[in-house]
């Protein structure tokens, strides 16, 4: 079976101090993202809701990197 994971990100530091409590006294693996791991994670899930049914103009996508 897959293993799956949440990522929440809490309001203030409060909030964060109450889940690191939560998850330690339920016995769950956790750790902090940093920005960029967290940037990492929303570039996979968008990677995976992608439409890779259609294929880009090759001559546009260089066009666009040209510019």
């Amino acid at each position: 079976m897959a293993r799956k994971a949440f990522i929440i990100t809490p309001k203030d530091r409060k909030e964060e101090e109450l889940l690191r409590q939560l998850i330690a006294r339920m016995g769950l693996e956790g750790r902090l993202l940093d920005e960029e791991e967290l940037e990492d994670a929303g570039l996979a899930l968008a990677l995976t809701k992608v439409d890779r049914t259609k294929l880009a103009d090759s001559k546009r996508v260089m066009r666009k990197l040209r510019s």
